[in-house]
């Protein structure tokens, strides 16, 4: 007999949270009954959802200890960070374009935070499953990080545009490269998005959260990890 997975907690940050920017109401919000996660409940899985807006590894590092030591119900974690850690204090960039500036989390101690939370899951044994990143548009990203700012200054430190999306990248592929060496199960949310020829049109505005034509390309992701993966897993 198969034991499927039934319980599973999350730990990401606004992406697994489901937020998107609404171009009305001109602020972010949460989007109600069609985030990543709906299609999973729907399937059965109790859901404990600890995402939140702006989190990083190393802020969720010490949350996921902390909540290990309290007493965690779960037979599986879905890890998913980055899009925050791989961010730069845009304001101080643009004041002074020639000094070197370093992200939210180094690329190092991302990969290190990461690692800490799957082995102390696996410790208590939680099978983790890590989730890499959706793409971002450099174009809008650009756009949205300069407003109020100095924009040519911002764009002399990056030398393009499209460092944006490479650095964004390089914690994406951490992610990939640390399921491989750890042996984790992965959910590969980006390669949906990458498919698309208008992927810019999944996302919104600010050209790095998920639209809701983004949200469902992830729900379906999501949807079919679970279906194909998530069965077998308490008998790996």
């Amino acid at each position: 007999m198969i034991n499927v997975i039934k319980r599973v907690e999350v730990w990401g940050d606004s992406v697994l949270k489901g937020v998107i920017y609404d171009e009305i109401r001109k602020k972010y919000r949460r989007l109600e009954n069609s985030n990543a996660l709906e299609k999973l409940t729907r399937m059965g899985v109790d859901i404990k959802n600890n995402s939140k807006f702006g989190m990083t590894a190393p802020k969720a590092r010490n949350l996921l200890f902390s909540a290990l030591e309290k007493g965690i119900d779960a037979e599986a974690a879905i890890i998913e960070f980055g899009g925050n850690d791989c961010d730069f204090k845009w304001a101080e960039v643009a004041a002074e374009p020639d000094k070197e500036h370093k992200p939210n989390t180094s690329l190092n101690v991302f990969k290190d935070c990461i690692t800490d939370m799957v082995q102390a899951l696996r410790q208590k044994g939680i099978k983790p499953i890590l989730v890499n990143l959706p793409p971002i548009h450099s174009g809008k990203y650009f756009n949205w990080i300069s407003r109020g700012l100095d924009a040519p200054a911002i764009l002399k430190w990056l030398g393009d545009k499209e460092l944006i999306y490479r650095h964004h990248e390089s914690y994406s592929l951490a992610i990939v490269n640390l399921a491989q060496s750890l042996s984790c199960n992965y959910i590969d949310v980006r390669l949906p998005f990458l498919m698309k020829r208008d992927y810019y049109n999944y996302l919104c505005e600010d050209g790095i959260h998920p639209n809701e034509r983004g949200y469902a390309l992830i729900n379906q992701t999501f949807t079919e990890y679970a279906r194909t993966t998530m069965q077998r897993l308490l008998n790996s």
